[in-house]
């Protein structure tokens, strides 16, 4: 016979589980246009406008995570502990330092860079092709 799960915990766990992510992509663009087109001296008002953005920043951060958990590739890197790998995109701006740093290494050692990563790659889908093979067998 099943337990059936106390109502009231999975009451609390919907409650306190991240929004759908397209609702809070929304509502904190609400918040942050309703901060830009708030007159200045109507401080009180950005004030709140200010933290519901980061409010809802937060909780759009909580729905990708949860998104990316439920995803294979994030199911295998929470299982390995590595789910910080994909924890956050990079900023535009740091992107862009990136490649113009990129833009001023040799030929050379990109092409080893290269090599590398190829190499690297090929490594790792030969592991998780002999992980699936043995799991099969098994």
């Amino acid at each position: 016979m099943r337990a059936q799960p106390d109502p009231d915990l999975v009451l609390v766990e919907a409650m306190l589980a991240p929004p759908p992510l397209e609702d809070a992509r929304r509502s904190l663009e609400y918040w942050q246009r309703r901060r830009q087109t708030l007159p200045l001296y109507r401080r009180g008002a950005r004030r709140e406008a200010k933290e519901m953005a980061t409010r809802w920043q937060e909780r759009v951060r909580a729905a990708e995570r949860l998104r990316r958990e439920a995803s294979v590739l994030g199911r295998i890197l929470t299982a390995l502990g590595l789910s910080s790998l994909l924890a956050r995109p990079m900023r535009p701006a740091k992107l862009g330092v990136i490649v113009l740093a990129w833009a001023f290494v040799p030929l050379k050692v990109k092409l080893v860079a290269a090599g590398v990563v190829a190499t690297w790659l090929i490594v790792l889908i030969a592991a998780l092709t002999a992980v699936a093979v043995f799991v099969r067998l098994a």
